[in-house]
């Protein structure tokens, strides 16, 4: 597949919606020249239209496939960072404590169950007001919250019966480790019941809800993450790069303002605790201990994305360049090109409760960055018709075009 077919350079003008329209359906090409797509836009048939794309995820930052290129071409993972992170240095930060919010228990609750035997024991629960409970040794112990509180509960027969009443927010500490059973299986990264780490646990209300926040160490936090992430298998440079995003992601996180510092999901990045942890992933954390990325002596938002397609994405900042990847080109991933057969009822569907019943064209109005196509996309027109058979047009972000699509990024266009 030829990577230049397409290429739209930066600063060229994109058809308009209504030059496009025109084209279509006002007579201005002949009905095979119509029906031709460009990068920038296609007519609708009835078969549906292909979007070509490149890259997965959004392109910001790391590559993974790229560091695991790079890596096995002996750079080293400082040197990938800063093929990646432009400008940026390595600093060390220490190993702060960090808060990460269980998503699949907001709203819910949880039983805190034997990380080995048939006990949990050493538990102590210390309420808001300061008071404090140890809890005894139990086969497990249920947590909800009831009201401005929460209540700690004790099985009896088959029931879970309130053995304690404390002020939220209640934090538990105590043994090293703690391992949870959601009642909510978690829905993103591994997934999964239960959750295993070392550290402690606060149980809070948080506008009017239950929410619960695990804190830990941050290398603690990063054995959950790094194996997450990226296969432990890679070489050992490429982990330790993203060990490096990681760590620094993570540390640009931490804020006073709120009651956690990062979600356990890919909105910020996925942590599964000790199921995730594997020697060789143990090892980059160890290997980078401390060490995150700064620009200006302050840490910066490391993002980081599968697979750049070849061309890295702006962040708008220095240190998040649009820039030529030819390591994720070398990477041979299976994302590197993707094409998606996209139905016109699908187009339609785009509109929500719009009205859009008929897209009879597809227009890119927008694009950032660069590479194939001219870049990713920012903003699209779908030219179509709403009851009545009124001609009309509805903007969509390509954030919307991807995501309601289900593909794999923005960088694409409707030519190879």
């Amino acid at each position: 597949m030829s990577r230049s077919t397409g290429l739209l350079r930066r600063g060229v003008l994109l058809p308009t919606v209504a030059l496009v329209a025109a084209m279509i359906g006002g007579g201005l090409a002949s009905p095979a020249e119509a029906a031709a797509p460009t990068a920038n836009a296609t007519a609708v048939p009835t078969s549906g239209i292909s979007v070509y794309g490149a890259g997965f995820g959004h392109g910001r930052g790391l590559s993974q496939y790229g560091a695991k290129a790079a890596a096995k071409q002996g750079l080293s993972a400082a040197k990938i960072a800063a093929f990646y992170y432009p400008g940026a240095a390595l600093t060390a930060k220490g190993n702060p404590s960090l808060r990460v919010r269980l998503s699949a228990i907001d709203g819910g609750h949880f039983t805190f169950s034997p990380v080995s035997g048939v006990s949990v024991s050493g538990i102590v629960a210390t309420a808001g007001n300061g008071t404090k409970v140890a809890l005894p040794a139990q086969p497990g112990w249920h947590v909800a919250r009831s009201g401005a509180n929460y209540v700690v509960q004790k099985k009896v027969g088959t029931a879970w019966k309130t053995a304690y009443t404390l002020a939220a927010p209640v934090t538990f500490t105590g043994p090293k480790t703690l391992r949870l059973t959601y009642s909510k299986a978690k829905s993103d990264c591994r997934g999964g019941s239960t959750v295993t780490f070392d550290g402690s646990l606060t149980a809070s209300v948080v506008e009017g809800a239950p929410r619960y926040v695990a804190r830990m160490p941050m290398d603690t936090y990063l054995r959950g993450v790094v194996a997450s992430e990226m296969p432990s298998s890679w070489p050992a440079a490429a982990l330790q790069a993203q060990t490096l995003s990681a760590r620094t992601y993570a540390t640009a996180k931490i804020s006073a303002s709120r009651y956690y510092d990062v979600i356990d999901t890919q909105q910020n990045q996925c942590w599964d605790g000790a199921t995730s942890e594997t020697a060789a992933t143990n090892a980059a954390i160890a290997a980078t201990a401390g060490k995150v990325l700064t620009v200006g002596g302050k840490v910066i938002s490391a993002e980081f994305s599968s697979d750049s397609g070849g061309f890295t994405a702006t962040g708008g900042v220095s240190y998040l360049p649009t820039k030529a990847d030819p390591y994720s080109l070398a990477a041979g991933s299976p994302a590197v090109n993707w094409v998606k057969v996209v139905t016109p009822a699908q187009l339609a569907a785009l509109d929500g409760a719009g009205g859009l019943l008929k897209v009879t064209a597809v227009t890119v109005t927008k694009r950032s960055s660069a590479g194939r196509w001219g870049g990713r996309v920012d903003s699209l027109a779908l030219t179509g018709t709403v009851a009545g058979g009124k001609t009309t047009t509805v903007a969509i972000t390509g954030t919307t075009f991807r995501v309601k699509l289900g593909l794999k990024s923005t960088y694409l266009g409707f030519t190879k």
